[in-house]
């Protein structure tokens, strides 16, 4: 049986878009994103204006709050002119096997650095992709509209 999209994938915001960026954890600690339930994942990062080169990472963790460890290979740099500067998109996808699960590390988060902070700006999204259950649940923060059938 063929599923829609939102069946299939989980969406969720990171951060406040056209808030001037700081470095951190997006979303922040506290509200990591449990991947357990998903067979890869990915964050979707669009750049807008920056007067900063940017380099984002996906670190897992093994609670909502703990201390994130980098994931070998998750990682890529924004530039601040030229094709991977300002208005570009960036996605780093991960397969959740490929976290340190024997150690209970389920967590993910988007880790940015380098941030100037008042004129950098992105817009961040999770999603989780074949969940092991279906339909996901839909984060609160998300307005999803189907016209199918």
């Amino acid at each position: 049986m063929i599923k829609t999209f939102t069946e299939q994938v989980y969406a969720k915001t990171c951060n406040n878009f056209n808030t001037a960026l700081a470095d951190g954890s997006f979303p922040s600690s506290g509200s990591y994103i449990d991947v357990s339930d998903f067979e890869r994942f990915v964050f979707l990062v669009r750049a807008g204006t920056l007067d900063s080169a940017l380099t984002i990472k996906v670190q897992q963790a093994a609670a909502i709050n703990g201390t994130p460890q980098d994931i070998t290979g998750a990682t890529t740099t924004i530039a601040t002119s030229g094709d991977t500067g300002d208005n570009s998109l960036h996605m780093i996808e991960v397969e959740t096997r490929k976290l340190d699960l024997n150690n209970g590390y389920k967590f993910a988060t988007l880790t940015v650095s380098g941030a100037a902070g008042s004129n950098d700006y992105i817009d961040a999204i999770f999603l989780g992709i074949n969940p092991h259950q279906v339909p996901v649940a839909k984060d609160a923060n998300v307005v999803t509209v189907v016209v199918a059938g």
